[in-house]
């Protein structure tokens, strides 16, 4: 691969005018000398040295984005939402995905930071995250999706208020009808402010919090087979609240594979208002958080704060509950 210094003795000329050319600094060099540069750079595919670039500049231009589960489809609307408005904005993206392991999260921080990324976008694991460690590094950082506690200055903070998202909806099952109202969600190390706002709405209502209606794994379809089963086992419920749509997703199909269905015996609400949900059948009804825009914000809030120096924010996304046949 070709080098600057090699561009610049093949056209004659130091390397210093090189990399203003390249970097469009070159008002005061000839038309003739941009143009030889410029022919040069296309013969030999040239492509700039990011890093090196960065040593200089301070800046690379390339932001980070750890997500938890590139499987569940929640996640890759975020990181279109973070690669559009990164583009926009001339930066590149570096993406990282945990599968909910902390170790492959400290992993790919320290990888980020080796890239010498400018920033990083970041949704930590449910479990044993060092997210607390991160923070003594300077390194701007939007966290997307997970509530964290600190008056850190270096952190941006993005998401939907899933208390009263998932109070909502619980209060949805509540009002048609449901008076024993399961809940199958994930275990985390942090307020679980999902199963939170579905005890919240069942005290109000003067319902019974069942703690064998309860069961927490992870986010997946697999949690919500197991949870279904054991739930129903333990007595029918009318109604079930699953932490994400890949948990109710398992779940209708263990209703289904009991022989009961949805919404006869037993109605059904998710979270997130991924692509399928409203393909299942029957539909699901659901939580609609704005998984595209909240990755698109959180862009810009980190490159505007990399590039002009915006303070870092917290910003509270809308969510709306999307009534579909499930209830």
């Amino acid at each position: 691969m070709i080098t600057m210094k090699e561009i610049a003795q093949e056209c004659g000329i130091s390397s210093a005018t090189v990399s203003k050319i390249i970097n469009g600094n070159d008002e005061h060099i000839s038309e003739a000398t941009r143009a030889l540069v410029l022919q040069t750079i296309k013969k030999y595919n040239y492509v700039p040295n990011a890093v090196a670039k960065g040593l200089k500049v301070k800046r690379t231009n390339t932001i980070g984005f750890i997500l938890p589960d590139i499987s569940n489809p929640f996640f890759p609307e975020i990181a279109r939402g973070v690669e559009d408005a990164a583009e926009s904005c001339g930066f590149a993206v570096t993406f990282c995905d945990t599968d909910n392991d902390p170790k492959r999260e400290l992993t790919s921080f320290q990888l980020l930071r080796s890239k010498m990324v400018d920033g990083v976008i970041f949704t930590r694991t449910l479990r044993h995250s060092s997210f607390d460690d991160y923070l003594s590094v300077n390194l701007p950082i939007v966290v997307v999706d997970r509530r964290v506690e600190t008056t850190n200055r270096n952190v941006g903070k993005l998401f939907v208020d899933t208390f009263h998202a998932s109070r909502q909806a619980t209060e949805h099952l509540i009002a048609r009808g449901c008076r024993r109202i399961g809940f199958v969600g994930a275990a985390n190390d942090y307020d679980d402010v999902r199963y939170l706002g579905y005890c919240s709405a069942l005290e109000e209502a003067g319902l019974r919090v069942e703690d064998a209606l309860c069961y927490k794994s992870d986010y997946s379809v697999e949690t919500g087979h197991r949870g279904m089963k054991a739930i129903i086992s333990a007595g029918m419920p009318d109604g079930v609240f699953c932490g994400n749509d890949l948990i109710a997703v398992g779940a209708m199909a263990e209703i289904h594979s009991m022989g009961f269905t949805i919404p006869t015996d037993v109605r059904v609400v998710g979270f997130d208002d991924i692509y399928l949900s409203r393909y299942l059948r029957p539909a699901l009804t659901t939580v609609r958080q704005p998984a595209y825009d909240m990755g698109f914000e959180a862009a810009k809030m980190l490159i505007s704060h990399i590039t002009e120096g915006t303070p870092l924010c917290t910003l509270k996304m809308k969510h709306e509950l999307i009534i579909r046949e499930s209830t």
